[in-house]
C-alpha cells in the first residue's frame, strides 16, 4: 500500500516527471510492505526547516531522495566542502549548501527532528536516515569520486546512483534493523498527514486506440523503464530486509500440524481396523474349537490338540488386545501433544495478527503482557519394540569400563565417610540437613518463575509468583524480564528493575536496551553510551552504537565507525570503518575502502591480520542461522560460507 503526499508541484518540469517515476514505481510493487512517500514537502521543528525533494518511509528504512535533473560525467574535487562538477557545470546543494552532501546533511538534521516529534522513541535510530541521490540520466563517475567518498566515515549513509533504472533495488539494499517502524508508527505519519492509500488503476481489457492518452501511456512507460520497475519481480525480498508474514508462515505450520494429526489418525483406523479384523476371525476360530471340543470325547485324542489349539488361540487374542490397547495409548499421546503445538500456535498467531493491526498508537509504549505458563507435556507411552535407536557415542563395553573405574576411584572416600558418619552421627546429620536445605533453596530458587504484570489506570506494577504485590503500579511500561532485568519507562524515560522490585537503574535515559555482553546501550538525546551491571555509565559517547557481542561493541564518532571493549578509551588510535557490524561466531562485517568484507578480533590489533579467507564485496549482508552470507563481486550476487567458499543457494 501506497501513501503519496505533495502539497504543491515541482516547478522544475523534469523534477517533477522524476516524482511521478518514482510514485509510479512504488505503487508497481504490489508485494511491497506499506510504503508513505512525500514529495516536495517542506519540514519544520523547533531547531530546523528545510524542503525536501523527496522521502520515502516504509518499515526497515526512512531515505532521503535528491533528485538532480540532468545526468553524464560527475566530479567531485572535495567530497565535504567544495563544489561538485556534473559536466563540466557547477552541481550545489539546495538552500545555499556547496554539494549535494552538504544537502542531505542539513535535510537529514530536520528530517530527523520533524520525525522525533511524531515517532516514538524506540521506533527508529535516526541516525540512520539514508540519502540517495537520484539523477534524471545516467551517470558516469569520474576517477576520483570513489576515493573521495571513501574517505569520508560519514558518507556511508549517503549513496550516488549511476543508472537510475536501478532505483527500486538499491532503495530495496537500505534496509537496516535500526529503523523498525510498526503499522502503528506508520499510521501515526499518515493520519498526520491526511493520507489516504493511493487507489491501484485498473488494467483495460482490450488495447485502446492510438490516441493522445496513449502517448501519455507512452511517456509513463519510458518512465517506467527509466526507474528499473519492469525486472521488480527479480528482486529477493528475503535478502532485502522486508518484514516477513510471520501469520502466513505460522498458519502454514498449523496446516501441516493439523495434516499430520489426521494422517496418524487414519493410520490408527487402519491398523484398528485391520487388528479388529484379525480379532473376530480369531473369536470365530475359538467357537469353532469349542464346539468340537464340547462334542469330542474327553479321552479322545483329538480332545488333547483341541485343548492346546484353543489355548493358543486365546493367547493371540489377548496378544492382539494388548496391541491394539498399545497403538490407541500411543495415537493419544500423540494426538494430544499435537493438539498442545496447535494450540501454542492459534494463539501465537492470534497475537501476531492482532499486533500487525494498524491501530492508532497510545500516547504511552504498551507494556508486555505476561506469558501464559507452560503447558504440562503429555506422559509418553512405552516404545514399542521396533522404535529401538542404534546408539551412538561410546560402545557398551566402553561405558562399563567407564562406570567401573569411576567406582574404583569413588570407593575409598566412600569408606571414609561411613567411618565418619559412624563416628560423629550428631554432626553428619547436621551436615546432612545442611546439604538438603541448600539443595531445596537452590532448587527453589532455580524454578520461580519471574514476576508478573498488573495494571491500575495507565500504571503498571509487578505480582509476586504467589500473587502479592512486588511492585506498586508506578510505570508507564514494564519490558520483559532478562537475565533478571526488565526496562521500565516513567515520564518518558527508562530505566531498570529487578525481579526483587527494586529499582537498579533509575528512569533517566530517552532509549534502554536490555544488557547484551554485560552491558547495556542506552541514548541520552541523541547520543548514545553504555552502562555497566552497576549502572555506571561510560565515559563516552558516541553518534550510534550497536550492542556488546563477543566482547566488542561497534560505535560511531566523528571519526567512524570503530569497535570499543569496555569503558576504557582504546589505549590506541582504533581501526576506523566506514560501516561496522556486531561479531558473530568470531566474525564481523565491516566496510572500509567502499568494500565489504568480514574480519576476526585479530584485525583490530593487526591490519594484516584476521581478513583471511574472505575477500572483497560490493554488497554484503550478515550471516544467517545456516551461515551463509549473501554477497556481490563483479557483478555477480551469491552466498558464502564461514570459510568464504561459495555455496549454492
Amino acid at each position: 500500500m501506497l501513501h503519496t503526499y505533495q502539497p504543491v508541484p515541482f516547478t522544475d518540469a523534469v523534477r517533477q516527471r522524476q516524482f511521478e517515476a518514482i510514485a509510479a514505481a512504488l505503487a508497481a510493487d504490489t508485494q511491497a510492505p506499506e510504503t508513505i512517500l512525500l514529495g516536495n514537502f517542506s519540514v519544520d521543528s523547533a531547531t530546523e526547516s528545510a524542503v525536501l525533494d523527496a522521502v520515502v518511509v516504509r518499515p526497515r528504512s526512512i531515505t532521503l531522495l535528491l533528485l538532480v535533473p540532468q545526468g553524464g560525467l560527475l566530479s567531485i574535487p572535495d567530497f565535504r566542502f567544495s563544489t561538485w562538477r556534473l559536466n563540466d557545470t557547477p552541481l550545489t546543494g539546495t538552500a545555499g549548501t556547496d554539494n549535494p552532501f552538504q544537502q542531505f546533511q542539513v535535510q537529514r538534521e530536520a528530517l530527523a527532528a520533524w520525525l522525533e516529534q511524531l515517532l516514538p522513541t524506540e521506533a527508529a535510530n535516526l541516525n540512520f536516515i539514508s540519502g540517495l541521490v537520484l539523477f534524471a540520466e545516467p551517470v558516469r563517475f569520474g576517477p576520483e569520486v570513489e576515493e573521495r567518498m571513501s574517505s569520508v566515515p560519514a558518507a556511508s549513509a549517503f549513496h550516488l546512483l549511476p543508472d537510475p533504472s536501478r532505483f527500486t533495488r538499491r532503495l530495496a539494499q537500505l534496509a537496516s534493523p535500526e529503523v523498525d517502524l510498526t503499522p502503528a508508527d506508520l499510521h501515526l505519519l499518515t493520519s498526520h498527514l491526511g493520507l489516504e492509500p493511493q487507489p491501484a488503476e485498473p488494467a483495460p481489457t482490450s488495447a485502446p486506440e492510438p490516441s493522445t492518452t496513449n502517448l501519455l501511456r507512452q511517456k509513463a512507460s519510458w518512465l517506467w523503464r527509466w526507474l528499473g520497475a519492469e525486472d521488480m519481480s527479480e528482486l529477493d525480498r528475503t535478502d532485502s530486509g522486508y518484514e516477513i508474514d510471520l501469520v502466513a508462515i505460522r498458519n502454514q505450520e498449523k496446516a501441516q500440524l493439523e495434516e499430520l494429526r489426521t494422517s496418524l489418525q487414519a493410520d490408527l483406523s487402519t491398523k484398528l481396523q485391520a487388528l479388529e479384523k484379525r480379532e473376530a476371525e480369531r473369536e470365530q476360530s475359538i467357537a469353532q474349537l469349542r464346539e468340537a471340543l464340547s462334542a469330542a470325547p474327553p479321552a479322545a485324542p483329538e480332545a488333547a490338540t483341541l485343548a492346546s489349539r484353543l489355548a493358543a488361540e486365546n493367547q493371540e487374542k489377548a496378544s492382539i488386545e494388548a496391541t491394539m490397547q498399545a497403538y490407541q495409548a500411543q495415537s493419544a499421546a500423540r494426538t494430544q501433544e499435537l493438539e498442545q503445538k496447535i494450540q501454542q500456535l492459534e494463539g501465537l498467531i492470534r497475537q501476531l495478527s492482532a499486533g500487525t493491526e494498524a491501530t492508532p498508537a497510545q500516547p504511552t509504549a504498551s507494556p508486555v503482557q505476561p506469558t501464559s505458563p507452560p503447558t504440562t507435556p503429555p506422559v509418553a507411552a512405552p516404545a514399542p519394540a521396533w522404535a529401538r535407536v542404534p546408539q551412538f557415542g561410546r560402545s557398551k563395553q566402553a561405558a562399563q569400563n567407564l562406570l567401573a573405574a569411576g567406582l574404583q576411584q569413588w570407593q575409598p572416600r566412600y569408606q571414609q565417610a561411613r567411618t565418619y558418619t559412624r563416628r560423629y552421627p550428631r554432626r553428619s546429620l547436621a551436615v546432612g540437613a545442611a546439604v538438603l536445605a541448600l539443595g531445596w533453596w537452590v532448587l527453589r530458587s532455580s524454578t520461580t518463575p519471574p514476576p508478573t504484570t498488573f495494571r491500575e489506570g495507565n500504571r503498571w506494577g509487578l505480582l509476586s509468583a504467589s500473587g502479592d504485590t512486588l511492585l506498586p503500579a508506578t510505570y508507564a511500561s514494564i519490558g520483559e524480564f532478562k537475565d533478571g532485568r526488565a526496562v521500565v519507562e516513567r515520564e518518558g524515560m527508562r530505566g531498570f528493575i529487578d525481579d526483587k522490585g527494586k529499582e537498579v537503574v533509575k528512569p533517566a535515559y530517552a532509549a534502554l536496551y536490555p544488557y547484551s555482553g554485560g552491558y547495556a546501550r542506552a541514548r541520552i538525546g541523541k547520543l548514545y553510551t553504555f552502562l555497566d551491571e552497576q549502572g555506571e555509565e561510560f565515559g563516552a559517547y558516541y553518534y550510534s552504537a550497536h550492542d556488546f557481542a563477543e566482547g566488542h561493541a561497534a560505535v560511531l564518532d566523528y571519526r567512524g565507525w570503530f569497535y570499543v571493549t569496555g569503558p576504557d578509551a582504546p589505549a590506541t588510535e582504533p581501526v576506523v570503518f566506514q560501516e561496522a557490524y556486531s561479531f558473530s561466531k568470531g566474525v564481523a562485517r565491516v566496510k572500509t575502502g567502499g568494500r565489504f568484507t568480514f574480519i576476526s578480533s585479530d584485525y583490530l590489533a593487526d591490519t594484516t591480520e584476521g581478513i583471511a579467507p574472505f575477500s572483497r564485496y560490493t554488497h554484503a549482508s550478515d550471516f544467517d542461522d545456516r551461515d551463509r552470507a549473501r554477497v556481490m563481486q563483479g557483478g555477480r550476487t551469491f552466498y558464502i560460507n564461514r570459510k568464504g567458499e561459495e555455496v549454492k543457494e
